[in-house]
């Protein structure tokens, strides 16, 4: 039993869990010695398929020796328009978007959209190209959160971004060329947050295109914080300023 493609793949009682409740798999591998009663139940309440299999099965398909004796088969996952994220944010009094400049680690990814979950991001904008998609190493980085946030993918940034400043949106990038502390922006405007590459930033064009550039301060000897761990930060500001 084998599966190339990690798009399909979720292992773990929570993250089969979580995806069971939303809707999102098409079928469950379980373990005959270890059999999870609860998972199970909701497989079967659901309508997904529920196959018992050996834990070397089990291994083979998550390819991980931590599959805490369940997998699942994903469902593609459903990403949504920009429209659509932009007819629900406005439906909130404070908008707030995650745009997302060529991100690669599929575990920032994944850490990201946990905390735009924990912080009530409207929706998520990403590139098809140069950037990683969701995957199951995504979707089980995000502890589930991924099946819960709404993420539109577009052929150009910058043009996603002419089309939300249409719509009443101000660009906030951080970057650490920045001068502008990000504690000092009362975000009280429909935002868009965009975070950049984990290794060259957000591009140039898309900086231009932005209207603040802040940065968060660095008191210790490294210069820089991790991408998920730079997103947090900035989301549980915005949130709660």
């Amino acid at each position: 039993m084998k599966s190339n493609n990690d798009n399909l793949i979720i292992f773990g009682k929570n993250p089969v869990k979580e995806a069971l409740k939303t809707q999102n798999l098409k079928s469950i591998y379980v373990s005959g010695r270890s059999f999870d009663d609860e998972i199970v139940s909701l497989a079967e309440r659901e309508g997904v398929e529920i196959h018992t299999v050996q834990d070397g099965d089990l291994k083979n398909l998550s390819k991980s020796d931590n599959h805490q004796g369940v997998v699942g088969i994903l469902k593609p996952f459903n990403y949504s328009s920009l429209e659509e994220i932009i007819l629900k944010s406005k439906k909130r009094a404070h908008p707030l978007i995650l745009m997302l400049d060529e991100i690669n680690d599929p575990q920032n990814f994944g850490a990201i959209l946990r905390s735009c979950d924990a912080f009530g991001v409207d929706g998520v904008i990403v590139k098809k190209t140069n950037q990683v998609p969701i995957t199951s190493t995504v979707m089980k980085t995000s502890a589930g959160a991924a099946n819960f946030v709404k993420v539109a993918r577009v052929s150009n940034l910058g043009q996603a971004i002419l089309e939300l400043k249409k719509n009443g949106y101000w660009i906030v990038s951080a970057d650490g060329s920045g001068q502008t502390d990000y504690t000092s922006l009362k975000y009280d405007f429909p935002t868009v947050l965009i975070i950049g590459n984990e290794g060259s930033g957000i591009s140039p064009l898309i900086l231009s295109r932005s209207d603040y550039i802040v940065r968060i301060p660095m008191l210790g000897s490294v210069n820089s914080l991790n991408a998920s761990v730079a997103t947090g930060v900035l989301l549980a500001h915005i949130r709660t300023s």
